[in-house]
């Protein structure tokens, strides 16, 4: 009896106990099942997905890889994009990079001026800085020279008067700015140097000079070209008639060279003909025909046929109108 009212006694403590068991299980099967559900919506969150994006059956991780992966693309694409705009930034020809649309100190569109120019250039400029009283001089030196005829000196004592002026560096600039006679070459040089106010001054005084006798110095330029010691420079020749008992017919021929040396020739008519035919025949023998300028051959042949017509008429040309013979 004693047995039975023991084991009575401990049965409500074990159901108790097994009763918290079952409660505190059930409450930490509940906790875990929130916690998944909070899990799962913080990393729909985070990926910036609705339900709609999700697509069925597709785990959480395996949606937040995908959403890792579209920002690595786009990552990717925004760096070739950029890598592409700086392939496009102008370089200059050492291959660095330039700012804009600068290049080598000049605006893209002008062609490269020497820099051994433009140092001469400001030398000049520097020059008109502090003497501009010297531009007076220079205008006296190009009507002096051009107010003569041109020939191949011409353009070599314009140069050397200059230089006695300005120095032989600055002459130049102002001597070739002046024979090259071109709008876009000043152009260029205005670009090159169009952060210096005293050397756009400079380029401006040579423009203006340019204006006035750039046409002279040009062809004064072109006639003293390509010039040696052993060519004429110049020709004096006169025909005169030698009276006695019998007349004569001379020719007095005197030519100088550009070494300075002078050569007198006194001849017959006879004899200057036979002159020009021996050149003539030299010419058409051994030279080749791209040396000699095809207008001067022109009036050449014009000379030669007004000479043979002098002495044996016009030549006579088939008319044709008329019909050949032996028709009516």
């Amino acid at each position: 009896m004693n047995k039975k009212s023991g084991e009575e006694t401990a049965g409500p403590s074990a159901k108790e106990e097994v009763k918290k068991r079952t409660v505190k299980k059930a409450a930490g099967d509940t906790e875990k099942k929130t916690g998944k559900a909070v899990s799962k919506r913080a990393s729909e969150k985070g990926a910036g997905k609705t339900k709609k994006d999700t697509e069925p059956g597709v785990s959480p991780e395996k949606t937040e890889g995908k959403a890792k992966s579209a920002k690595t693309n786009r990552t990717k694409e925004a760096d070739t994009k950029e890598t592409g705009a700086k392939d496009k930034v102008p370089k200059t020809a050492s291959g660095k990079t330039v700012k804009g649309d600068k290049q080598s100190g000049t605006d893209a569109g002008y062609k490269k001026v020497p820099d051994a120019f433009i140092s001469d250039l400001n030398d000049l400029a520097k020059i008109f800085e502090v003497n501009p009283g010297v531009i007076d001089p220079i205008r006296d030196v190009f009507e002096c020279h051009l107010a003569d005829p041109l020939d191949r000196k011409t353009f070599p004592r314009m140069v050397n008067a200059v230089s006695m002026l300005l120095g032989p560096a600055p002459a130049m600039v102002l001597m070739t700015g002046c024979h090259v006679n071109s709008v876009s070459f000043f152009e260029d040089l205005l670009g090159a140097v169009k952060d210096n106010d005293s050397a756009k001054t400079a380029v401006w005084i040579i423009q203006q000079l340019t204006s006035i006798y750039g046409n002279r110095v040009q062809k004064a330029y072109s006639l003293s070209s390509g010039t040696m010691d052993e060519d004429w420079h110049t020709i004096d020749i006169n025909t005169f008639r030698r009276e006695g008992p019998a007349p004569l017919w001379l020719i007095d021929l005197r030519l100088s060279q550009y070494s300075g040396v002078e050569t007198q020739l006194k001849m017959t008519p006879d004899s200057a003909y036979q002159l020009v035919e021996i050149l003539m025949t030299e010419l058409v023998d051994n030279i080749p025909a791209e040396q000699i300028d095809p207008d001067l051959v022109g009036r050449c042949r014009e000379h030669c046929k007004e000479f043979y017509e002098k002495f044996y008429g016009k030549e006579k040309t088939k008319n044709e109108d008329e019909h050949p013979a032996g028709y009516a």
